[in-house]
């Protein structure tokens, strides 16, 4: 998926964890075959070649996230959506980075309303209802493969771990020692910091920022993180890092948040029992929602 992935285990003995270590890192390259935008052979890739040609038979862990993807953008408004592949494409972040006119971007809105996708899991199909629309799971299938990932660890005895997805994070059960894991959050501006170290045992994080893929013409920075309703780099964040139960939900909420920016995403957290929030806004204040565990940093 264009990324790193690192698994941490603890068990009994070394044979256990090789063999855990394993197994994980196949259900990492069976579910990247599934959801990969960087591969023509995958799933993904097979359902977009037939947009606009009605439903589509699909596996069911896509079916499953493409169903959460739409869950997660009809919840948020529209600040995540799966439907954002023509514009991302546009834009080349970060292969062939280029800055859009406003005439190709308005002609790729009729592409990317998120209602578009037509998950049907009874019959388990996926239909993406015009031509030339495309899925993507970059804002989402980290955190849902961490998740499973875990499941399948857990499935095989083994009692703690972490399973790191770039920047997205789950973990169960504590250290051999009995405390619980410590996970930096990098300081979106300096890598070699963390803005915040958390310790967590059954939980997951998940870090949106405009830091990993970019390009700057006239000193003017472009992310990756693009804002549906304006089809260009969200503006209301540097970063934003997300504390949920599971995975997916961190990864989904992480890219929303980021397109709301801090006051409303804030106003979106506070109203999701479960979920925690830290904001960095473009002026450089952090701000975090009321249940944020341990410290909250004045400022970059």
């Amino acid at each position: 998926m264009g990324t790193t992935v690192e698994l941490t285990v603890a068990a009994a003995d070394r044979e256990a964890a090789e063999a855990a270590l394993t197994a994980g890192f196949a259900e990492v390259a069976r579910l990247e075959a599934v959801f990969s935008s960087y591969r023509t052979d995958s799933e993904l890739a097979a359902v977009n070649r037939r947009a606009g040609q009605g439903p589509v038979p699909a596996s069911a862990d896509f079916v499953a996230l493409s169903a959460r993807a739409l869950a997660v953008a009809r919840e948020t408004g529209g600040a995540f959506n799966p439907l954002m592949g023509p514009v991302i494409k546009l834009w080349g972040i970060p292969e062939a980075p280029r800055v859009p006119s406003d005439d190709e971007l308005a002609a790729l809105a009729p592409r990317v309303d998120p209602e578009g996708l037509v998950v049907d899991s009874a019959a388990g199909t996926v239909a993406l209802a015009r031509a030339g629309m495309a899925l993507g799971f970059g804002g989402i299938a980290k955190g849902y493969t961490a998740d499973r990932v875990t499941a399948l660890l857990k499935a095989r005895g083994i009692r703690a771990g972490i399973v790191a997805v770039a920047g997205d994070i789950r973990t169960f059960g504590r250290r051999p020692d009995g405390r619980p894991w410590r996970i930096g959050v990098r300081h979106p501006r300096d890598p070699e910091r963390s803005l915040v170290t958390l310790e967590l045992t059954d939980a997951a994080v998940s870090t949106s920022g405009d830091y990993e893929r970019y390009f700057e013409v006239d000193g003017r920075r472009y992310h990756h993180i693009l804002d549906p309703r304006t089809l260009r780099p969200a503006e209301g964040a540097v970063s934003v890092t997300v504390l949920a139960p599971d995975g997916t939900t961190a990864d989904g909420l992480s890219t929303a948040l980021f397109v709301m920016g801090a006051k409303a995403g804030r106003e979106a957290v506070e109203a999701r029992p479960g979920v925690e929030a830290l904001f960095v806004a473009p002026g450089g204040s952090v701000t975090a929602s009321s249940g944020w565990p341990g410290e909250v940093p004045a400022g970059l």
